[in-house]
């Protein structure tokens, strides 16, 4: 009897918890791909629930279009990268705020076997011999204006080429379609969401264009990145509170138990086998970030990237402090110091 008043005790104890309401809340991110997996991490381990949200996915199928959707009032966050926030603010959208960085700058650019061995294009040869070699070639990005796109005039522009003359740049969408595309010859190459570039190359289908680091000059820059809108964190404080105390738990966990982070990631991942995935998490686990703090020298080193990318009539500066909100990061840093 005595059990059975224990057990009726704790389902007592238990149900209030269980039914507790939670804050629905839509995310709005550009793209399945490693670039987010801080987020990841939140949802399966449970951190959102945990914080009093019930999150909602919406893949948007493109930076540009999933601020688009937050601006538009599709949902109360965006994830996709720190460059649609910049452009934002240049068109006069100051209410956007970066929130936390979710990975630093990594865009793995694969071409086809064949289209490099055709073209003698290996990586024993420096990177300045390499691209000129590159001219006429049809390369894959998600969507105009989106970083893969600035990522492919960068690598134009820096070794002499004209993107719009030298390069065919295609539009192709997310990992399945870049993928699809290599494979029916639709694109030589692309400047691939994370993930496509191991999937690929374990094919065979691929070889690697760049190698990680050879534009040191964009090492640690933030990449992915969570966005929300300064005018909803103010009126919901406890809603942006809640948000970060989720990636700061995720990132701390992906700092301290890096092998229950892959674990906890790996459900997001279902078109990979188990030996890409395994890959894949080597490759980018140096790329995802440890703590989500977007730092002024990482931004000033994306406004560096802009500026070499844009036209000069387009170019301007963004204020850090103006584009970028750190308060609710570092108050969940605070009460979850290791």
């Amino acid at each position: 009897m005595r059990v059975v008043y224990l057990i009726l005790a704790l389902l007592t104890v238990a149900v209030p918890a269980c039914a507790k309401d939670l804050t629905p809340i839509t995310l709005v991110q550009s793209s399945l791909s490693f670039n987010f997996v801080p987020l990841y991490i939140a949802q399966s381990e449970g951190y959102f629930t945990e914080e009093g949200l019930k999150v909602e996915v919406v893949l948007a199928g493109g930076g540009p279009k999933a601020m688009t959707a937050l601006l538009g009032g599709g949902g109360q966050f965006s994830a996709s990268v720190l460059l649609d926030g910049m452009m934002a603010h240049r068109k006069g959208l100051d209410d956007v705020r970066a929130l936390a960085t979710l990975s630093y700058f990594f865009n793995p650019m694969v071409v086809r076997a064949d289209v490099a061995k055709a073209r003698g294009l290996n990586l024993d040869k420096p990177l300045a011999e390499r691209v000129p070699l590159m001219k006429g070639l049809k390369l894959g990005i998600t969507t105009p204006g989106a970083s893969s796109d600035m990522t492919v005039r960068y690598l134009a522009i820096t070794n002499g080429l004209s993107p719009d003359r030298d390069f065919q740049i295609v539009p192709l969408g997310g990992m399945s379609s870049q993928i699809a595309g290599m494979q029916a010859e639709q694109v030589d190459g692309c400047a691939c969401l994370p993930g496509v570039d191991i999937l690929t190359k374990q094919q065979g289908l691929t070889v690697d264009l760049v190698k990680p680091g050879e534009l040191t000059e964009l090492d640690g820059t933030t990449y992915g990145t969570l966005y929300g809108l300064a005018s909803y964190n103010k009126a919901h404080p406890e809603v942006a509170t809640a948000m970060a105390r989720a990636l700061v738990r995720a990132t701390s966990l992906i700092a301290d138990h890096p092998d229950a982070a892959r674990a906890a990631a790996r459900p997001f991942f279902k078109e990979m086998d188990e030996q890409t995935y395994l890959t894949s998490w080597a490759t980018y686990l140096a790329y995802i970030p440890k703590i989500p703090l977007i730092s002024r020298e990482d931004f000033e080193r994306e406004l560096t990237f802009e500026k070499v990318v844009m036209p000069p009539a387009a170019y301007k500066p963004v204020a850090y402090d103006d584009a970028v909100d750190m308060s609710f990061v570092i108050a969940a840093m605070r009460d979850f110091k290791r």
